[in-house]
């Protein structure tokens, strides 16, 4: 399989080549990642414009100029290129026999010129697509185009079909739609960090009905996690937090499939299992992880809802926030979760032997509770779209001394690291 992803942009470029009511030529540059399939993340993207292409009764075409154009930007960022157009609305995705020829043609030249990243040609309708991935001399058929706005949108090669409608879904219908909630069935979850907040996360999307789960975390429970991790018993004292919240999951929604990591965020087995999810919630307590996750999201155009609380005593002071980013918006550099100066300190921490003491910070179930369901219910806007469409980042704060829940603002200027977006998508974050 294959796969092209990308964000806001590139979702806004599909919707007019399928609405045209002429051909039209979306040009995409891409980076690739190899593991565990190839992953093409769109980087920038533009239509054709009308003097860079002409129009007959055997389709569209375009210029060798053209063609020099994309293969010297190609080179000179060591991206590969995706060209897409469409056929109509609706229906499968056929390529013509002009298409078959043209998809040969370009891919023989790209791969032939720049046989070190990967290129694509594809036909897309409605909601499917149709087309060639070629990295040097491997072709492979393309899957799966994915985008990360709200409401997340897919294109398949083959017919999804959707879930029948079960009782327990029946209350859930008139508020996420039959649609949506046949996307939630089909989707996939990542939950990094299985605590007070995770652990609740993961039990209300199985109560949802999510289609499955890669849950991590490399702790144990402790007696000090009994107050507020959910699943965990007295007898579970000792055992592999993945494995607690897994059974929970499993007790509520046996369909629901349940990948248990018991590994710290970043890992070998993690970047390559977490790549495919439709959003990753991030229920960690130290700044190192948040800027791993941020970085890794950033990269691979995942949706992330990062998700903490901070207490202290004096004066005392709750705060607990909710940040919601996608790619190609803000990300939690810029609501300033992340810093040099955050990271300096994590740092100093684990050089004295206290990095990673998350038990010792104060904590409290229904603190957590709220910030779960508040993270849940972003992560079904994202798969079910059920709040409308939405393209940016943002971020919410909850202090419970004062009853409060509210969203912060944040200025239209983006910091430096969002440009992880995409980067060197083979590399470690």
């Amino acid at each position: 399989m294959a796969e092209i992803r990308g964000t806001s942009d590139f979702t806004v470029q599909l919707d007019v080549i399928i609405g045209s009511p002429r051909e039209e030529l979306l040009i995409g540059f891409v980076h690739l990642s190899r593991e565990p399939y190839p992953l093409m993340v769109v980087d920038s993207c533009r239509l054709a414009r009308d003097d860079e292409v002409t129009r007959d009764a055997f389709g569209l075409h375009w210029s060798g100029d053209l063609t020099s154009q994309m293969y010297h930007e190609a080179r000179r960022t060591n991206r590969g290129v995706v060209l897409i157009h469409a056929h109509g609305k609706s229906g499968p995705a056929r390529l013509s026999r002009t298409d078959k020829e043209t998809r040969d043609e370009i891919l023989e030249h790209f791969a032939t010129l720049l046989p070190q990243v990967a290129h694509a040609y594809a036909i897309v309708t409605g909601n499917r697509v149709s087309g060639t991935v070629r990295m040097a001399r491997e072709v492979l058929p393309i899957t799966l185009i994915r985008t990360t706005a709200i409401p997340q949108r897919t294109w398949t090669l083959a017919r999804r079909q959707s879930p029948g409608i079960r009782d327990r879904d029946s209350r859930q219908v008139g508020a996420l739609t039959e649609a949506g909630v046949g996307q939630l069935r089909r989707s996939l979850v990542g939950i990094v960090g299985l605590g007070g907040a995770g652990s609740q996360v993961a039990e209300m999307l199985a109560h949802a009905g999510v289609g499955g789960l890669v849950l991590a975390d490399s702790d144990i429970v402790k007696d000090v996690n009994l107050s507020r991790t959910h699943g965990a018993g007295p007898s579970d004292v000792g055992q592999d937090k993945v494995a607690v919240v897994s059974a929970l999951v499993h007790r509520i929604a046996p369909d629901t499939s349940v990948l248990p990591i018991a590994e710290a965020f970043p890992t070998v087995q993690l970047l390559r299992r977490l790549r495919d999810v439709s959003v990753i919630v991030s229920c960690v307590d130290n700044v190192r992880a948040r800027d791993e996750l941020n970085r890794y999201c950033l990269r691979y155009a995942i949706p992330l809802v990062d998700i903490g609380t901070t207490i202290t005593r004096d004066p005392f002071r709750i705060d607990g926030h909710l940040s919601r980013i996608l790619p190609g918006s803000h990300c939690l550099r810029c609501f300033g979760h992340v810093s040099e100066a955050q990271l300096a300190e994590d740092r100093d921490a684990e050089a004295r032997g206290q990095y990673g003491t998350g038990s010792g910070r104060p904590q409290v179930v229904s603190f957590n509770g709220l910030l779960a369901a508040a993270a849940v219910t972003e992560v079904l806007k994202i798969v079910t779209g059920f709040a409308g469409e939405d393209v940016a980042s943002r971020e919410w704060h909850y202090d419970p001394t004062g009853g409060s829940y509210r969203s912060v603002a944040i200025t239209d200027g983006r910091c430096l690291h969002c440009g992880w977006y995409a980067l060197r998508a083979d590399s470690a974050p």
